[in-house]
């Protein structure tokens, strides 16, 4: 490998260590909503983006999705800052699973998108406004 493209993966690697989706990406349920809160300097690909019951009884309607607040590099629409989903549940039981699904995308002139991650979150159906 060359000389000069050493600086170039090294700020790459860099960057993407210092965003941890799993860790920098927060989302809550409360009042019917999930609220999904994206650090700045990184975006989320609407297309990717999905919420389903993971397990348990019932329904889960999931929408309608906020509008896009920006388009990435390749044209894609995307969310940043912080996004608010409706949810709402028919038939759930007391204690839900839902499986979220996201793509998150750092910014920059060393920008990465990392594969979609999955997010397990398990709510009290009450409690969170789903039913």
């Amino acid at each position: 490998m060359s000389r000069r493209f050493l600086p170039l993966l090294f700020a790459v690697a860099l960057q993407a260590h210092a965003f941890d989706p799993a860790k920098d990406v927060a989302m809550t349920v409360a009042q019917g909503r999930l609220t999904v809160a994206i650090p700045p300097g990184a975006h989320l690909t609407c297309r990717s983006f999905k919420v389903a019951l993971a397990s348990g009884a019932g329904h889960l309607e999931v929408g309608p999705m906020p509008a896009a607040q920006g388009r990435d590099a390749v044209g894609d629409p995307i969310w940043r800052g912080t996004v608010q989903v409706p949810l709402r549940g028919e038939g759930l039981g007391e204690r839900v699973v839902l499986r979220i699904t996201f793509q998150p995308c750092t910014e920059g002139p060393d920008a990465v998108c990392f594969l979609p991650q999955q997010r397990i979150l398990i709510l009290d159906a009450a409690a969170s406004g789903l039913r």
